[in-house]
């Protein structure tokens, strides 16, 4: 059985479907979880589909007053414009942060405490193209966009969305912390001006969302040109938030994202196969293809987990930092064991229910006939948990066809069947994980169903005897 690198190696039980489960919840079962192409310029090709259209104008019309107070003077152009005038006709959107969406844009309410403050950013494919790693369904871990430790800055009047620099670490407010402060920079993920002046009562601005999340935002077109050799580019006329969603702790943006290339280079006479150019196979018309991405921000945990060091004998996944803290220590690394968050409700009590089990969601996705065993390879874990003190730590359920949340939110550990254009990969159990401490935050593991079926030609070809019936 073939699995990503993302796979651990714990024991395996005795199904195809317990042993897909080892290899992807087992991450879960140990408490512990996870943490290419040649770069070679494409070749040339027609100039690729320019991206898109200028930005929209400032919303227009009179600003509400507040009683007794005279009306607002006129603003210059260019300048920004009364909260109500921007905000009006459009729809309130509750969750992390406030959100306002009018048409296809879509404002964030930031408050002043929520700027420079550290949140959670976790990008998924929710759409792919069965190829070259895009696979719908899965948590992205690109070139470029990953799982970040964002946080929103303004300077003058352009708000930026930073990503925090997490690899290198020390106590804020002492010398070590200034030093590591000057010596590592954060990077850009988007910028956009501030929209409105500040709100009356709340002191809140406003920040258009669309210049920062259409565009280019993982570095996907990237990753289209080495797997390809083409010049595929961000097409930003055709790509749009199609959903904002709002839930306590978390703001979901869906996006649909247009990649496209005016024209496609062929192989040349004598060019090496691997440097030659390609087209992706699973698509109707192969210079134009939709990404469907799910872009969310969460409260990281008011109080982090704390962490465990890594003991290099066993296998598990970790998040590494360079502590300059100590400069007495061999070595600034330090490498803590990607680990789900476990208290007991009754701590005294040696068999206990934890405070928030650790439960799998079993999406609509998979095919009804297979639910039940999954369900019980999910459960089949609970008694190595109870020798370390937690009775049903590991839940299963089912997500309805009708429900209202998205399996790939952050924070809704799921379990997903994914259809990919050639068998890639058994099982992959990938997480999001708090990077202050290796708390797991989010998984997700996706059954192949290409492979599935090549286990059971196997099984039917090759094995024979007691061997087949194994399996």
């Amino acid at each position: 059985m073939n699995s990503s690198s993302n796979m651990h190696p714990c024991g395996l039980p005795g199904s195809f479907f317990a042993v897909a489960l080892a290899l992807g919840l087992g991450l879960s079962a140990c408490v512990t979880a996870p943490a290419t192409a040649p770069a070679t310029a494409p070749t040339a090709a027609p100039t690729p589909v320019a991206a898109a259209a200028a930005a929209a104008s400032a919303a227009s019309g009179p600003a509400a007053s507040r009683p007794g107070m005279p009306p607002p003077a006129a603003v210059p152009p260019g300048q920004p414009q009364p909260f109500a005038t921007v905000i009006k006709d459009a729809r309130r959107i509750d969750g992390l942060f406030t959100l306002w969406q009018k048409d296809d844009r879509v404002w964030f309410e930031l408050k002043p405490s929520d700027l420079d403050k550290p949140f959670f950013f976790g990008p998924k494919i929710a759409q792919g193209i069965g190829e070259i790693g895009l696979f719908g369904g899965s948590m992205f871990w690109g070139p470029l966009g990953r799982p970040q430790m964002v946080e929103f800055r303004r300077l003058h009047n352009q708000v930026q969305l930073l990503a925090r620099n997490t690899r290198f670490d020390a106590p804020a407010g002492t010398p070590e912390g200034r030093a590591v402060r000057a010596g590592y920079s954060p990077s850009l993920i988007g910028s956009s001006p501030v929209a409105s002046l500040p709100h009356p009562d709340r002191k809140s601005i406003l920040v258009e969302a669309n210049p920062l999340l259409l565009t280019d935002l993982l570095g996907l077109a990237l990753q289209l040109q080495r797997s390809y050799r083409q010049n595929y580019a961000f097409d930003r006329a055709n790509s749009a938030i199609t959903r904002v969603r709002g839930k306590p702790g978390e703001m979901i943006f869906e996006v649909q994202a247009h990649y496209a290339s005016a024209g496609l280079a062929v192989p040349q006479p004598g060019q090496p196969p691997g440097l030659a150019p390609s087209q992706p196979r699973a698509l109707p018309d192969p210079r134009s293809l939709f990404l469907g991405l799910h872009l969310a921000f969460a409260a990281l945990p008011e109080q982090p987990m704390s962490p465990r060091r890594a003991d290099p004998r066993l296998g598990h996944f970790t998040t590494n930092v360079a502590s300059f803290a100590d400069d007495l220590a061999r070595s600034p690394q330090q490498r803590f064991v990607n680990r789900w968050r476990l208290d007991k409700k009754d701590p005294a009590a040696e068999l206990s229910e934890p405070v928030k089990p650790i439960t799998f969601w079993l999406d609509r996705t998979i095919p009804v006939k297979y639910r039940d065993a999954i369900a019980k390879g999910v459960t089949g874990w609970n008694p190595a948990f109870e020798k370390i003190g937690f009775k049903n730590a590991v839940l299963a359920r089912v997500q309805p066809d009708d429900a209202d949340f998205d399996t790939l939110d952050i924070g809704v550990a799921s379990i997903r069947w994914m259809t990919n254009a050639s068998p890639s990969f058994g099982a992959i159990g990938p997480s999001q994980v708090d990077p202050r401490s290796g708390e797991i935050l989010d998984a997700d593991i996706g059954f192949e169903s290409l492979s599935s079926r090549a286990h059971r030609t196997w099984r039917s070809q090759v094995l024979t005897g007691p061997a087949a019936q194994d399996w």
